[in-house]
């Protein structure tokens, strides 16, 4: 109760130097007007923008602060929604010209645009408006751009091309919905060998640079590139990479290079603070939601006894003079008995004898740290596939494939994340593998069948300032985490990409069974009206189009999810998968 009498305090000073009721004639107050939109404030658009000016007579324009807040019935206080749009300053004297724009859901919505001065006066500007419905892909018109020889469908809620980042194609793309966004954006994340950076131009990669995310067996003298691209000029206020395995180092803008479409591309180094990466550590890469669009990589360095292992080519060590622990094994056939027996053999597959016979354990005899491996962490409380029989390591990885620039991890299918995933069927492949029939979960059909991939609510075609292709049902990677969590079902404890410093906001499963409180806590941590993905902020609604409260939707309600987003069958697996949407039902009177 403190904390909200402070807070309705500074607030409402905030809100008292308006220049409604103020004459800022030499006073040294700010002030904010709004230039657009004007009159009835009714959008049938989610995402509205504002255009406006600051100025002050005894202030330059940059060093005056603005920020965003939105009011909403959930909260008594509100909300600064800064972050979660758009914001430039377009610095001119003692004046600027400034920017917003924001995806909001459907309803009525009051924002308020404070401007500050850095003696801390304020003043403020209050919008109200509505969203009378939000865009729809079938209510949006398409053109079409050729871009690096191939074709792509772009979608604009106006109807035109608007702005758009230029797409480096490794492989064919087939006709790709891409709805325009506006925010700076990860294009490209590579692992580079020192001094080497001035290689790289967008579009042209050398072959001694790896793509970051889930690439293994990285040399540890590498450090990262950034490819980051803009409609606007970036000049980020704080660091592009807010967490890098634990450890810290420095950032250094590269060059920029001029793309098409009135897009830059900012390319940036992050250099490790201790020179060279850890050995065999699995370095997991969050990067700052202020500045980009959230993007989260994982990469795994290489061990001591390979330093200098480094993928030359995308065949893999075929071409390679060097042995490599998982081969080749028509070079030298000693190889095979790290692994293997041919006489003494406990198993049909000779395993070696003075290892347990089951094929975990024949992994984590080296994969627990020892041997330089990658150590995997064992200590998973729910990690379904190592508790399973009919699972091993080898479901998943080939040991007898060396793995390539391709696939590093030596994976038997494709396993795509954000970076490259589609929504399409094959992006899941691997997993599909085994959960493609009733006794594992049949998942494959809520990306295979057309009813279920139609009405489902993780159907998302990304934003262009998300850095993805993605058209379609999102990658499983967004919520489970592959071999195991701390959570049930293997779920994400971080959730959206980023990294969540507030305890509160991570999701962490309070029983072992999965039930209505569970289901309702896990959704709830990404469809908070907050969380992005893919250029998507997950939305919640309490209140339908008529301003009536929804069941289910109600503080204090135990309702599952799946009762009303599970379709007929009020299965939770459904409404995970293909949740149905704007199925609102009213509380009765």
């Amino acid at each position: 109760m403190l904390c909200i009498v402070i807070w309705s305090v500074i607030f409402g000073s905030l809100l008292s130097y308006s220049p409604n009721t103020h004459v800022l004639s030499a006073t040294g107050v700010p002030e904010i007007t709004m230039i657009s939109p004007v009159g009835e404030l009714v959008f049938d658009v989610s995402r509205v923008e504002f255009n406006g000016k600051i100025s002050d007579d005894l202030t330059t324009s940059d060093k005056l602060l603005v920020k965003v807040f939105e009011h909403t019935t959930d909260n008594l206080q509100p909300i600064d929604i800064t972050n979660q749009g758009l914001l430039t300053l377009t610095p001119k004297d003692q004046s600027a010209e400034f920017s917003y724009s924001k995806e909001f859901s459907e309803g009525d919505h009051k924002i308020y645009f404070i401007v500050t001065d850095e003696d801390g006066l304020s003043s403020n500007l209050e919008q109200s408006f509505t969203i009378q419905s939000s865009i729809t892909d079938q209510d949006t018109e398409t053109t079409e751009q050729i871009v690096n020889s191939e074709t792509i469908t772009v979608k604009s809620p106006q109807g035109d091309l608007g702005s758009l980042a230029t797409l480096e194609n490794t492989e064919t793309i087939n006709t790709l919905a891409i709805e325009i966004g506006m925010r700076p954006y990860l294009a490209n994340m590579y692992l580079i060998p020192k001094d080497s950076e001035a290689q790289y131009e967008p579009g042209n990669v050398p072959e001694t640079f790896l793509p970051a995310e889930d690439m293994t067996r990285v040399p540890l003298d590498y450090k990262v590139l950034l490819d980051i691209r803009s409609v606007s000029v970036f000049n980020p206020l704080q660091p592009i990479i807010t967490f890098f395995g634990g450890s810290t180092g420095k950032e250094k803008l590269v060059k920029t290079v001029t793309l098409e479409e009135g897009i830059t591309s900012y390319i940036y180094t992050f250099t490790p603070d201790d020179e060279n990466l850890d050995t065999a550590k699995s370095y997991f890469v969050y990067l700052n939601p202020n500045e980009i669009v959230p993007r989260f990589l994982k990469f795994t360095t290489v061990s001591n006894n390979y330093e200098s292992y480094q993928f030359e080519s995308n065949q893999g060590n075929i071409e390679r003079e060097k042995d490599y622990i998982h081969g080749p094994y028509s070079v030298v056939t000693s190889t095979c008995s790290f692994c293997h027996s041919t006489h003494n053999g406990a198993s049909e597959f000779l395993e070696s004898n003075n290892i347990k016979p089951e094929t975990n354990n024949l992994c984590m005899a080296c994969h627990d740290g020892t041997n330089g491996s990658p150590k995997l962490d064992s200590t998973y409380a729910s990690n379904k596939h190592s508790k399973n029989p009919d699972v091993s390591c080898s479901s998943c990885h080939d040991p007898h494939n060396p793995g390539t620039k391709d696939n590093p991890n030596s994976l038997h299918s494709d396993y795509n994340k954000a970076s490259i995933a589609t929504g399409k069927e094959n992006d899941a492949s691997l997993c599909f593998t085994c959960h493609n029939v009733d006794k594992n979960k049949n998942i494959k059909q809520y990306y295979t069948n057309e009813s279920y991939v139609n009405q489902s609510g993780h159907n998302i075609t990304a934003t262009v300032d998300s850095g993805s292709k993605l058209n379609g049902q999102i990658p499983c990677s967004e919520c489970h985490e592959t071999h195991g969590s701390n959570n049930i079902k293997m779920l994400r404890g971080n959730l959206g990409n980023i990294k969540i410093n507030d305890s509160q906001n991570i999701y962490e499963s309070k029983s072992e069974n999965w039930n209505a409180a569970e289901e309702r806590s896990f959704c709830l941590k990404c469809h908070n009206n907050s969380t992005s993905i893919y250029g998507k902020t997950s939305t919640f609604k309490d209140k339908s189009a008529a301003g009536e409260p929804i069941s289910g939707h109600q503080p204090g309600e135990e309702q599952s999810c799946a009762s009303c987003h599970g379709g007929a069958s009020q299965s939770y697996m459904e409404a995970a998968h293909a949740p149905k949407k704007g199925i609102h039902v009213q509380v009765n009177p």
